[in-house]
């Protein structure tokens, strides 16, 4: 009888362990939202590629699932579901929760940075420092990414702060709402997602938007006419939910955290700056396009109308000044090459 009966207890203790070690063989599943289309090159550059990454380097401990377009997050709830769990991992655009974050806004100034390395760089630097990191408390950044070099695409030739009187232009965020304001134009909030169809009904006559976004959201089908110049940013951040990250140990960590930071940061802006020159290309080849630079004399009035816009920010943001002192100091070094 007792034989019997440790031999059960063996045999029990035995189906335990395998199964424990099956269930620890079973990989994490982090799902990854990316509002964006399928055929977008953040999607097919940098999100995508990156999941697959991570998955490889974490030995089998992970599994990375994108889900791309709205069937996880949108452009307007990305950081909720992210902090609620909803996603473990997403692409947000900032714009639509820019409020939140108004120290990180720095990046999308006009007429601060040149490119989308420098100044995604410089935020990555501000929150490694501390400079902004109070602002990311509720989830986990994993890179920053900025869409530098928002330029005016309309319908209407825009060559002049004449020529933008009340047209109406569609903004990602508060501080692109007021730089087009203060030039004269007539700034429309609508998701980037939306205004294919807002040129396409003449609710708005153009869009405040990055390159990147101008061909992959086919914008180019009506506005034909772009102001090339660095009106202002959007920013982007990779962000990870707190205790999606927290509960990772071992090659899962490892994983994410080797791809996190500078590496993403510098990758993320890499491919922005990249698809900038390739979308600026491909638009000036499609023969109905007409893109301007704007002539110094008229630059030189365009920046110091917008001077107000970064006096305001500086007063309404808790110790703007410092900030935006940090923020020039990173530009600085980083054109320097350090």
């Amino acid at each position: 009888m007792i034989r019997r009966m440790l031999a059960l207890l063996a045999a029990t203790t035995a189906i335990a362990i395998v199964s424990a070690n099956a269930f620890a063989d079973e990989p994490i599943v982090l799902r990854y939202g990316d509002p964006g289309p399928t055929d977008a090159v953040i999607h097919n550059d940098l999100v995508a590629p990156w999941a697959d990454k991570v998955n490889k380097e974490s030995g089998g401990t992970l599994d990375v699932k994108v889900f791309v377009g709205y069937s996880l997050v949108n452009m307007v709830n990305t950081l909720d579901r992210v902090k609620d769990g909803v996603a473990d991992i997403a692409f947000c655009i900032l714009g639509p929760v820019s409020s939140q974050f108004p120290k990180t806004l720095v990046a999308t100034l006009p007429f601060e940075a040149e490119n989308a390395h420098e100044a995604g760089q410089a935020l990555q630097r501000l929150y490694a420092k501390g400079v902004i990191a109070d602002e990311w408390k509720s989830v986990k950044p994993i890179g920053f990414g900025v869409f530098a070099n928002t330029s005016y695409h309309t319908v209407p030739a825009i060559k002049t702060m004449d020529d933008l009187k009340g047209v109406k232009i569609s903004v990602q965020g508060r501080l692109a709402s007021q730089t087009l304001a203060a030039l004269g134009g007539t700034p429309i909030s609508l998701p980037i997602n939306d205004v294919y169809e807002a040129l396409q009904r003449n609710t708005v006559q153009g869009t405040a938007i990055g390159w990147p976004a101008a061909v992959s959201f086919k914008l180019t089908d009506f506005a034909h006419n772009h102001v090339q110049a660095s009106l202002g940013a959007e920013a982007a951040i990779m962000i990870m939910n707190n205790a999606s990250y927290a509960k990772l140990t071992g090659k899962a960590k490892t994983a994410i955290d080797a791809n996190s930071g500078n590496f993403y940061t510098d990758w993320f802006n890499k491919v922005i700056d990249d698809t900038e020159r390739d979308n600026t290309e491909i638009t000036r080849k499609m023969g109905n396009q007409s893109i301007y630079k704007l002539p110094p004399d008229e630059l030189s009035k365009w920046k110091k109308k917008v001077e107000p816009v970064i006096a305001d920010w500086v007063k309404a943001t808790p110790d703007g000044a410092h900030v935006l002192e940090a923020f020039r100091k990173e530009i600085v070094a980083i054109r320097a090459g350090s």
